[in-house]
């Protein structure tokens, strides 16, 4: 398939000079006006990386590559979606190719959030739109732009009296972070050493207490022993560590701990 593409721009501005630049064809060029009336056309190949990458995986896949045939296959698919309008995303990624998506890196294959701007005072989404969203796996919120933008201008607690008023639950950054969260199966971790700052950290829902640590430095996570794991509201309520011990309710776990949202984090590792 060919793509024309043409040059234009005013007299002596350099346009056969960067025509030669891009095609090495060898057309007149002069500094002095009008030194080409007729248009000089050059054909030349367009290199796409990602084309010698589609390419890779078909020579690997010919090969018999376990993860390779399932890349393919899982391309074609891909390609078939694209060319019907359809988002690559509803393409499930194979078990055995479960870097295919993060490989080719399509603009389609990323979670979509829909935010829709509503009337001040409601919370409800369009109608329809819950419905478009879930069908598209996607996700949808419903914000007031104009006030969220007042409330921009006013004090917390000013801000905080006018949710109320208003009925609205919570900022309008607060519920796209926590839709966008949801929608990315991340869960929000804190590190709260009794001598050190508290700190919020993110990964994916389901990882471990061993890629929790990771998360904080790569040497806790080669010399992980075992973590304290206490729930944030646990902790709060308990006035902190000494109150959680006396209450019982900070745990050891290992690395196979499955991380909750929430969780407050302390690993003991070997340096």
């Amino acid at each position: 398939m060919s793509t024309r593409i043409g040059i234009v721009g005013m007299p002596n501005a350099g346009k056969s000079s960067l025509f030669n630049a891009l095609t090495s064809a060898g057309a007149e060029a002069a500094n002095y006006p009008f030194t080409t009336i007729e248009p000089n056309v050059a054909v030349v190949p367009v290199r796409d990386e990602r084309l010698e990458l589609l390419e890779r995986v078909a020579r690997q896949a010919r090969g018999g590559e376990r993860a390779a045939l399932a890349e393919e296959a899982w391309l074609a698919r891909v390609i078939s979606e694209l060319q019907a309008g359809r988002p690559a995303r509803g393409v499930p990624v194979p078990d055995d190719a479960p870097n295919a998506a993060r490989d080719l890196g399509s603009l389609t294959a990323k979670p979509v959030l829909y935010v829709a701007n509503v009337d001040e005072g409601s919370e409800e989404l369009p109608s329809g739109l819950a419905e478009h969203a879930a069908a598209r796996g996607a996700s949808a919120i419903a914000i007031s732009s104009r006030i969220e933008s007042e409330l921009a201008e006013l004090d917390g607690d000013d801000a905080a009296a006018m949710r109320a008023e208003l009925g609205v639950s919570e900022s309008g950054l607060q519920r796209v972070v926590a839709a966008a969260f949801s929608l990315l199966e991340l869960i929000a971790f804190f590190t709260a050493g009794e001598d050190k700052p508290a700190q919020s950290w993110h990964m994916r829902d389901g990882l471990t207490a061993w890629h929790a640590a990771g998360e904080i430095h790569s040497d806790i996570q080669r010399g992980f022993v075992r973590a304290e794991v206490i729930g944030w509201r646990e902790l709060v309520d308990a006035g902190g560590y000494a109150g959680a011990r006396e209450r019982g309710t900070l745990r050891l776990e290992g690395r196979d701990y499955a991380m909750r949202d929430g969780d407050v984090i302390t690993v003991k590792f070997t340096p």
